[in-house]
């Protein structure tokens, strides 16, 4: 059975369980809804759970548009805020010095389309974790699928889930330990053994 997935904003743990099987394809045609991991990300910072969201241009009321015509609004500085909270929430952390360069290039770019952005953000992190296949993934149309494919579209609230994956968070000991969080967490607090720990939690 092959898992459908819609490209997010350094998506959450569980997303990368599926993508480290490499059973899936990308939800390419899908509308667009407010207030999803379509356009934010969370990270730990030092007061809690830090909600990162990518500002995007409105279409006027009740116009309802595909994900991948969806254009970021870059009126404001939001790239710079983002990494700058990042930095401030995870440069204490073991590994975040061993990928700020690739992170300050990334939010260098001037990708205007969110699904374009959000798909650079993975294979950022496919780098990172040595996943090669990640290029290679078919988009997936809903109106053309084959009825014979079994396929199974990942809830927005499961992905959010951390399941089965302990490892140790930088404010761990202040806010407790908390799911739900974009891959930076991990990766930032794990490094080069977060596919391992990822593997574990299957």
């Amino acid at each position: 059975m092959k898992s459908i997935i819609l490209p997010t904003y350094f998506p959450p743990i569980f997303f990368w369980k599926i993508i480290i099987q490499n059973n899936f394809r990308w939800i390419k045609k899908s509308f667009y809804k407010k207030q999803t991991l379509r356009n934010r990300t969370y990270i730990h910072a030092a007061n809690g759970k830090l909600i990162l969201s990518i500002p995007i241009k409105h279409s006027g009321k009740n116009i309802r548009r595909f994900y991948d015509d969806v254009s970021i609004d870059s009126s404001s500085n939001w790239r710079k805020n983002h990494f700058k909270s990042i930095k401030i929430a995870y440069q204490s952390s073991p590994y975040f010095e061993f990928y700020e360069d690739d992170l300050i290039k990334f939010y260098q770019n001037n990708i205007d389309n969110l699904y374009n952005f959000n798909l650079e953000s993975i294979k950022l992190v496919s780098n990172w974790l040595n996943l090669r296949h990640i290029n290679d993934t078919i988009e997936f149309n809903v109106d053309r699928y084959k009825q014979s494919e079994t396929i199974q579209k990942i809830d927005s609230k499961e992905i959010t889930k951390n399941n089965n994956i302990n490892y140790t968070q930088t404010f761990e000991e202040k806010n407790g330990f908390i799911h739900g969080l974009g891959i930076l967490d991990i990766i930032f607090n794990c490094g080069p053994n977060t596919k391992d720990y990822i593997k574990a939690g299957l």
